[in-house]
């Protein structure tokens, strides 16, 4: 018999098509099993598999029908307590089901988040669950991915992937209105980059309930880069700017944080002074001496939803891709705003977590 060939760690699945001429869907289809591939074809993957020494336990667990069980979770930012918390929903589930999970930190960087789609598809992932780092211009092309994609929190504009989130721009609409109501009528609106959809949602939401409301068409928006290391700075540059503000919205939790020290340094007090109404309830707003009214995304079921998305896509069921499934949010009312205590369903659900499938622009 002849020596078994070594594995070659650097090939790549791109080396394979080529060797195999056809394409990167076409190896991804022999590896999991996914579609019929004609004999011929699938002779010369397997014979180019084997020469080039590539992920040989991931074929034969592919051969025998059952995938490699294993998807691939990219997220923008770990820093994030939402990704977080997201995370670990999508594990908990995906372990029930048969399946590993393998994280990777896109860092809002799309070149980064480009090259781990190429490593999870080169690893023979069954399909990957994505908070894609700009909803223009992504970092990959969809179509030539050869695996099904499940967007979760964000989306990108014009793209026939599936979706997973909330109605951002109703849920600001709800908090601009929240602060009307309770009396202010300065509001300004922090966030960061607004390539993301999440964010640009959520300004837009924001800008229409104040143009509604009679408040401004052109209110004050505050945009910082989430990795520039002075937000703190510009944060009190902008405030120094705006000595009418009387409420602020921030975009997430990281950002109400820092609007906090910077109101601290300022001598500023919440409410007296500022309002503040924060997207992402984090565990220890309800715990700070003035607690935080937030919005709450209903993490837990956002992750549980998108892997059973990506999970039907990879078994061949499901409808036409494109599906949007909204699913409602809460606005827990506490202190910060200068009102009681309550919560407010935002999506006409009477407080329902069942998803909502629904179209978007």
């Amino acid at each position: 018999m002849g020596a078994k060939k070594a594995s070659n760690k650097n090939a790549t699945i791109q080396d394979v098509a080529d060797k195999a001429e056809v394409s990167i869907s076409t190896v991804s289809h022999v590896l999991n099993n996914t579609r019929h591939v004609e004999i011929d074809r699938r002779e010369r993957v397997l014979a180019a598999i084997e020469e080039l020494g590539y992920k040989p336990n991931l074929l034969a667990r592919g051969l025998r029908g059952a995938g490699s069980k294993t998807i691939g979770l990219i997220i923008s930012d770990i820093r994030e307590e939402f990704f977080a918390h997201l995370t670990k929903s999508i594990e908990s589930v995906a372990s029930k089901r048969g399946f590993m999970v393998i994280l990777c930190d896109a860092e809002e960087d799309p070149e980064k988040e480009a090259r781990y789609i190429e490593v999870l598809i080169n690893r023979g992932v069954d399909g990957i669950i994505l908070a894609p780092v700009d909803r223009g211009k992504p970092g990959f092309l969809p179509g030539k991915v050869g695996v099904p994609i499940v967007l979760v929190d964000r989306r990108i504009d014009g793209s026939s992937l599936d979706y997973v989130g909330i109605e951002n721009a109703l849920s600001a609409a709800e908090a601009t209105r929240h602060l009307a109501r309770v009396g202010r009528r300065r509001i300004g609106f922090i966030c960061h980059e607004t390539s993301i959809s999440t964010m640009a949602d959520r300004v837009a939401g924001f800008r229409l309930a104040m143009a509604e409301l009679g408040l401004g068409v052109d209110p004050e928006v505050l945009v910082l880069d989430s990795r520039d290391s002075g937000e703190d700075e510009k944060l009190r540059g902008w405030l120094g700017q705006q000595p009418g503000v009387d409420a602020v919205i921030c975009g997430n939790a990281n950002l109400c944080f820092t609007l906090l020290s910077a109101l601290e340094e300022l001598g500023l007090s919440v409410p007296k002074d500022i309002a503040i109404v924060s997207f992402d309830d984090h565990e220890c707003f309800r715990f700070l001496r003035v607690p935080i009214t937030a919005i709450i995304q209903p993490t837990e079921l956002m992750g549980q939803t998108a892997l059973e998305v990506l999970l039907s896509r990879i078994e061949g069921q499901g409808a036409e891709p494109g599906s949007a499934i909204a699913l409602p949010a809460r606005l827990i009312v506490r202190e910060s705003c200068g009102s009681a205590r309550k919560e407010v369903a935002m999506t006409g659900t009477s407080g329902s977590w069942l998803p909502q499938r629904v179209g978007l622009p």
